[in-house]
């Protein structure tokens, strides 16, 4: 449909007609979208596959808390590595971003530290500060989930738009979506196995469905001015019965050589995590290490971790 509009309509009428289209435009899409002309899942998608190859710095902190006190009858190694985690703890740690293949991750917790650097397909580790090792062969592509991939996944998580907020001083809006179990198998089915680690998840997720009880939620502020990503929150809570996941696959794994018994209890975890974004597409450089000495691709890192030799992540 054509409109023909005279020469001589006045500015105030343009007005006027400017400001009514805003309005009708806020209307439809709720608080917040008549800043970006985006729904939320256009948002936050759009964010995300922004901020994996962006140049930024970052900061996080992390809570893990652990409830054991009603478990037993765990096999020896289960029992060690929960014996390490211990009741939680606090972690903080530093990312910089060059690019999708030059990053620099510090993580500190228990009075240690660990320096993790992806450099142009080579992979390199630091412990405590000391030198440098080089994963032996070349780190798998970490370019992040695609842009279709990611469209899927913010659906089917269904970000809702919470309204501005300022943040550190930077005008936002914040999305939220609610994380349950339900949500998550909901999330797998519909990657279909394009995602790395979908194939695996659902039918996992949908053996522990009975055993588990929870819930979290992820928050995401964007910039008003450019949309990228400002600030992440994720925070949960779960419940695992062992006791009935253990009595359901008895039937279904042959019980250990030597076993006593089944584990019984509820192990309880409560989680948070908050990353915060600076430097946002600004001028960030990571260099590349100088390595020392070569560590194996597989197992090594279970014992830079701290996890018992064998242990894979």
């Amino acid at each position: 449909m054509l409109i023909r509009m005279d020469a001589h309509v006045s500015r105030r009428s343009l007005a006027l007609l400017a400001a009514g289209a805003a309005a009708l435009l806020a209307a439809a899409c709720g608080p917040g979208a008549i800043l970006t002309a985006e729904t939320p899942d256009q948002a936050v998608a759009g964010a995300l596959q922004a901020v994996q190859t962006t140049p930024l710095r970052a900061s996080l902190t992390g809570q893990l808390t652990l409830n054991t006190a009603s478990l037993s009858g765990l096999p020896a190694s289960i029992q060690s590595a929960l014996g390490q985690v211990g009741s939680g703890g606090s972690a903080t740690g530093q990312l910089v971003q060059e690019s999708s293949s030059r990053r620099q991750l510090t993580l500190n917790a228990g009075g240690g530290s660990l320096s993790l650097v992806e450099y142009d397909g080579h992979g390199y580790v630091s412990q405590g500060g000391g030198s440098y090792a080089e994963l032996s062969g070349t780190v798998p592509s970490s370019a992040g989930l695609s842009a279709t991939d990611l469209t899927t996944a913010v659906a089917a998580l269904s970000f809702q738009d919470q309204g501005p907020a300022t943040v550190s001083g930077v005008s936002t809006e914040r999305y939220s979506a609610s994380i349950t179990l339900s949500s998550l198998e909901k999330l797998a089915q519909a990657l279909g196995g394009s995602a790395t680690g979908s194939t695996q998840l659902q039918p996992v997720l949908t053996l522990l469905a009975p055993y588990v009880t929870g819930s979290g939620s992820a928050d995401l502020w964007l910039s008003t001015q450019g949309g990228g990503l400002v600030r992440g929150e994720l925070t949960g809570a779960l419940s695992v019965d062992v006791g009935a996941a253990a009595s359901a696959l008895s039937g279904l794994l042959a019980p250990a050589s030597g076993s006593a018994s089944l584990p019984a209890g509820t192990l309880g975890m409560s989680l948070s995590l908050q990353v915060d974004i600076s430097d946002y597409g600004g001028s960030v450089t990571v260099t590349k290490p100088v390595a020392t000495s070569t560590l194996p691709a597989s197992g090594g890192w279970s014992g830079m971790l701290g996890l018992p030799s064998g242990a894979s992540l």
